[in-house]
């Protein structure tokens, strides 16, 4: 019995540990948020030099994700990797949010000849990865508020 305690409350340590590193992560972008408006934090998990551009498009509804965008931004990579994005003019709510880095400077996502994938990294909000389908806009809405940062990684 003193056995299987002794387990359960290493397995216990071990996840508390677990848990403070995954809020470590979280509040590594907490430096960008700003109490007045939402942010947009589009980071790279990749090498990327800081000044290439970073392209954001906001979606406010399921009927228009994907083909009517609510609004566009860009910024530039940070020295950290990271582009910071304000959302001054976004009313509290749900909007989904989709990133790619604009790696030639030509202002648009390049796409294969071959159904046409992405030849850019992209990336979605609420971490979603498309596999063989588009996404979907309930897949990857958030909540925006003021003070709330929404974090988008951007993949090799």
């Amino acid at each position: 019995m003193r056995k299987l305690l002794g387990i359960g409350v290493f397995l216990a340590a071990a996840g508390a540990a677990h848990a403070d590193s995954a809020s470590r992560d979280v509040s590594a972008f907490e430096k960008y948020a700003d109490p007045l408006q939402a942010v947009a934090a589009v980071k790279t998990d990749f090498d990327a030099p800081a000044g290439q551009a970073v392209r954001l498009t906001i979606y406010d509804s399921e009927d228009r994700f994907l083909h009517e965008a609510h609004s566009k931004r860009q910024a530039v990579l940070n020295e950290d990797g990271v582009a910071i994005l304000p959302l001054a003019d976004l009313a509290p709510g749900e909007y989904a949010f989709a990133a790619y880095l604009d790696e030639n400077g030509d202002g648009v996502l390049n796409r294969g000849k071959i159904l046409g994938r992405p030849k850019e990294p992209v990336a979605f909000s609420n971490g979603f990865v498309p596999k063989l389908r588009k996404p979907r806009y309930n897949e990857t809405k958030v909540s925006v508020a003021p003070g709330s940062v929404v974090v988008i990684t951007l993949k090799d």
